[in-house]
């Protein structure tokens, strides 16, 4: 047995994870469970035909991201004689979303053969462990959580698009509802074959040729052979910023959340901590951050090449000047809207040794298929509109996807000499970066113990559009003195303000923990 915790978006998917240490498997093992458990405790917020990005942190200290997210599709040249690639309307109350599904609308994805490396790479138990609590679920049946049934309600469009959809997500005509119950044998069984076969011989045998059938450019997509032998998965280096004496670990280009994040924090160190605690000074503070962040990533967008933009946590200048006045005067904005509520998911999990794990994964809203007999769910990822700078679906093919997915980590000193590590991370498109950066300010600007800081009120501050969520500490601001050009109220604990799950050890080793209730979060822990 190992001694830990985990956190995620339900109790099927943090119940793998604790299994997995239970067996003796560590924080990478149990991240991987889980993630495979999400396809029955999740089935409607992610799959595993999508994309995502890793955090791990070894014993010894060292932090690696694994980049796994979608490419772009389209190294083939070929194009389809009809292009499926189909507009579908998402009522999310206080906004109306259109998003695109069909076979065009999925990109190259890379969530299995990701967790499969990072298992070879870091973990202890076999594959065929790891996949086990999740195919008894697929088999057994496990009914679907409060959180589950409002997310499939919001996506019935989507998930009842096709012929297998409906086999899958509708119960008597309608939509699955809480409390029904979600079976997919065929996706147990797609995930023994790929422990007993390895990744390289199924999907070569078995995943392509469905990918091809399903998303090729015969099915009216853009998938090709060329695409899916393109694709790698890469470990690279974290990019690390210091924050009031803390040390923030988190994933550099091509995602381009983590420096996002980064600029936010270089921005609100230059305010007193006791300023950020409530009231209309944080207010101003973080929409000011928000607003500049946005902006600093429109100008290396627009960059000529070769054109070499320093990012205001690299040096120190004309931004830092900018954000010091603007977050005492109106904030322009342009007439705008936030967009997407984003199906991402994150689980944080760390051990007893100091081993430390997040992951980030998505599979946009589905493209409303399944991939051949396999239950997999394709990704829609090319028909996401946050993901893209101008046209949605235009990317350069066998390029990676932007994306603002962000899992982080926190090492704090402590005068024993070892690490107080904080793991955190949360779902929920463009809202990724700035639930980080209200969490990570909640943590060690206020020194809220972790659920407090996961459950406090926040804010979304982008196109002029201020979102922000109804609870007194907000609501009675004057929100004017932001200059938003529009503003957006939402209830307490809307899941548009994304899914901060957090797993921390202290000094001590002692483990604490919380899963966002806005997504369906929870906790568990394995100790003696």
């Amino acid at each position: 047995m190992t001694r830990g915790t985990i956190s995620g978006g339900s109790a099927t998917t943090v119940a793998a994870g604790a299994e997995a240490l239970a067996s003796g498997g560590n924080a990478i093992d149990a991240i991987v469970a889980a993630c495979f458990a999400t396809a029955v405790g999740e089935p409607t917020l992610t799959s595993l035909a999508g994309g995502g990005v890793l955090l791990h942190r070894d014993p010894s200290g060292k932090v690696t991201i694994g980049d796994f997210f979608a490419n772009a599709p389209g190294l083939s040249g070929r194009v389809p004689d009809q292009r499926d690639f189909r507009q579908v309307r998402v009522d999310f109350g206080p906004a109306v979303q259109e998003f695109h599904i069909g076979a065009a609308a999925a990109a190259v994805p890379g969530i299995l053969p990701g967790l499969c490396a990072a298992a070879q790479r870091w973990g202890r138990l076999p594959l065929h462990a790891l996949v086990a609590p999740a195919c008894r679920g697929l088999r057994d049946g496990v009914p679907l959580e409060a959180f589950g049934a409002r997310d499939s309600a919001l996506l019935a469009p989507i998930l009842l698009s096709s012929a297998s959809g409906r086999r899958r997500f509708s119960v008597s005509g309608r939509v699955i509802g809480e409390g029904d119950v979600i079976r997919c044998p065929e996706l147990a069984d797609t995930l023994e074959a790929l422990a007993r076969m390895g990744w390289h011989d199924y999907q070569a045998q078995v995943l392509a040729p469905a990918l091809l059938q399903t998303c090729g450019t015969e099915a009216g997509g853009l998938l090709s052979r060329e695409d899916l032998d393109h694709y790698e998965v890469r470990f690279q280096e974290p990019l690390v910023v210091e924050y009031r004496s803390h040390r923030v670990f988190l994933p550099g280009p091509p995602a381009a959340g983590g420096s996002m994040i980064a600029n936010m924090l270089s921005f609100l160190e230059q305010v007193p901590a006791s300023e950020l605690q409530e009231g209309i000074a944080r207010a101003q503070s973080l929409a000011a951050a928000m607003k500049l962040a946005d902006e600093v990533r429109a100008v290396a967008s627009n960059a000529e090449p070769g054109e070499t933009v320093a990012s205001p946590w690299q040096e120190k200048g004309d931004w830092h000047d900018r954000f010091a006045r603007t977050r005492r005067d109106p904030l322009g904005g342009s007439n705008g809207s936030s967009r997407g509520r984003g199906s991402t998911t994150h689980i944080s999990a760390i051990d007893d040794e100091g081993r430390c794990a997040g992951i980030t994964f998505s599979y946009g809203e589905g493209n409303g298929q399944s991939v051949g007999n396999t239950g997999i769910l394709m990704n829609n990822l090319m028909g996401e509109e946050d993901l893209f700078d101008a046209q949605v679906g235009i990317w350069p093919p066998g390029k990676r996807l932007a994306t603002m997915m962000s899992p982080t980590l926190i090492e704090s000193p402590a005068s024993t000499g070892d690490h107080d590590l904080c793991v955190l991370g949360s779902g929920g498109a463009n809202r990724i970066r700035t639930a980080i950066v209200q969490l990570i300010s909640n943590l060690l600007d206020g020194t809220q113990p972790v659920e407090q800081a996961v459950q406090a009120p926040r804010l979304h501050f982008e196109n002029g559009v201020l979102n922000y969520e109804n609870l007194d500490d907000f609501a009675n601001l004057p929100w004017q003195e932001l200059g938003a050009d529009r503003l957006v109220s939402f209830e307490p604990g809307n899941m548009f303000f994304g899914g901060t799950h957090v797993v921390r050890r202290g000094a001590e080793g002692e483990f604490t923990a919380a899963g966002d209730p806005r997504r369906g979060g929870t906790y568990r822990s394995v100790t003696d």
